[in-house]
């Protein structure tokens, strides 16, 4: 059975998105972390939040957008 790559979304190596490394060896599956940019993903929970600079400034751009365009963001939750 072949193991699924994790990659980054936000780093290119070469003509793909670059490979994440596991970040705790005792459970391979628990989280991965990008050497590049440090994104950090949990698949077993889709709810995570990653802390690196990429993340944190889409964030407060959705933030930003939730406050100056309201109807906007009610409508894309609905």
């Amino acid at each position: 059975m072949s193991q699924e790559t994790i990659r980054c979304p936000y780093c290119v190596l070469g003509s793909e998105f670059r490979p994440m490394v596991q970040s705790n060896l005792r459970n391979p599956n628990e989280s991965f972390l990008c050497l590049n940019c440090g994104h950090a993903v949990t698949p077993d929970d889709p709810y995570s939040k990653c802390a690196c600079s990429r993340c944190l400034e889409l964030s407060q751009i959705a933030s930003r957008l939730q406050r100056e365009r309201p109807t906007l963001a009610s409508a894309a939750t609905s």
